[in-house]
C-alpha cells in the first residue's frame, strides 16, 4: 500500500506528461489544419452548387419536354384526320380546295417533325411488338404467321424518347384451323 506522501508524488509525477499531451498545439499546425478543413468545405459547396445547378436544368428541360409531349399528344389525331382527308379528297375536287388541304397536312407533319415526332406504320407481316403495337383485332390468316401484323388500322407516333401514341393493328391468329400460338 502507499502511504499519502507517495501517492502524491506518483501523481505529481505524471502530471508533466499529462500536461505535455494537453499543451496547445503549435499554432501554424493548428491553422493549416484550420485551413484545409475550410479549403474541403468550400470544395464541397462548389460541387453541390454544381449538382444543382445541373439537376434544375435536367428539370428545366425534362418539364418543357413533358408540355411539348402533352400539347403533340392533343395534336396527333388532328394530324391524322388531316391525312385522313386528303387521302379521302374526290378526284373532282376544286384544286384550291385540294391544294390547301394537302398545304395544312404538310404545315401539321412539319410541326410535329420539328418537335422529334415521327410517324410509324407497321406493315402486313412485321411481327407483332407490344411497345409499339396496340392490338385491337386478331383474325386468322393463311397468309400470315400467329403473331404477324394484318393491317394497321391507325399509325403510331414516336417521340424523341418513346412512343407517344401506339399504332393500332390487326393481328394475324394464324392459318384457320391452326391451334398453335405465338406466345
Amino acid at each position: 500500500m502507499f502511504t499519502a506522501d507517495e501517492a502524491h508524488e506518483q501523481t505529481d509525477a505524471g502530471q508533466p506528461e499529462a500536461a505535455e499531451a494537453q499543451a496547445p498545439e503549435d499554432p501554424i499546425a493548428q491553422l493549416e489544419r484550420e485551413r484545409d478543413e475550410m479549403k474541403a468545405i468550400a470544395q464541397r459547396a462548389q460541387a453541390d452548387l454544381v449538382n444543382y445547378k445541373r439537376r434544375a436544368e435536367e428539370e428545366r428541360w425534362a418539364l418543357a419536354r413533358s408540355a411539348s409531349n402533352s400539347v403533340v399528344s392533343k395534336l396527333l389525331p388532328i394530324a391524322d384526320d388531316l391525312q385522313r382527308a386528303v387521302d379521302a379528297l374526290p378526284d373532282d375536287a376544286p384544286e384550291s380546295w385540294s391544294s390547301g388541304l394537302q398545304l395544312v397536312s404538310q404545315n401539321m407533319r412539319a410541326l410535329l417533325e420539328s418537335e422529334g415526332v415521327t410517324r410509324f406504320e407497321p406493315a402486313p407481316g412485321d411481327p407483332f411488338d407490344p411497345a409499339e403495337q396496340e392490338a385491337i383485332a386478331s383474325q386468322p390468316s393463311a397468309e400470315h404467321p400467329s403473331g404477324a401484323v394484318l393491317m394497321t388500322i391507325s399509325a403510331g407516333y414516336r417521340g424523341r424518347d418513346r412512343v407517344l401514341r401506339a399504332a393500332q393493328v390487326v393481328v394475324s391468329q394464324g392459318a384457320p384451323g391452326d391451334t398453335t400460338t405465338n406466345d
